[in-house]
């Protein structure tokens, strides 16, 4: 499995970065690059909005204020209802699993909780 979170920052109205092709082209979804929370336009000319829920469509999506504005920026999603911000905090959950796990030595799940980290943050395959 291959987790591409690179963001790429909306500039003019476009969504671009260097070496890519057209990110309409790619499966992308906009988020916050100041917070990691899910973006979304909600209704006609109030702008962006940030969200919680799954941003697939007809996902179920709750709009809450964070307190500053969306720095929008385009991601592929490591799956459709994990945000980047979601996915850092489990990244985090993981370590913490496998130093407990390593700690308690009575099982092999740290491994397996290793090989998982290595997944969820594996670099985009070209």
């Amino acid at each position: 499995m291959s987790v591409d979170t690179t963001p790429a920052t909306a500039t003019g109205g476009h969504r671009s970065r260097a070496g890519d092709g057209d990110l309409e082209e790619a499966d992308t979804a906009p988020f916050c690059a100041a917070c990691g929370t899910w973006a979304g336009m909600f209704a006609p000319g109030e702008g962006w909005r940030h969200f919680r829920g799954n941003p697939a469509p007809h996902g179920t999506r709750s709009p809450f204020d964070p307190g500053h504005e969306v720095e929008l920026a385009w991601c592929v999603p490591p799956a459709r209802s994990v945000s980047p911000a979601q996915l850092e905090q489990l990244l985090a959950a993981l370590d913490d699993a496998i130093a407990y796990r390593e700690h308690a030595a009575t099982s092999g799940y740290a491994t397996a909780y290793r090989m998982l980290r290595r997944q969820l943050a594996a670099p985009p395959r070209s």
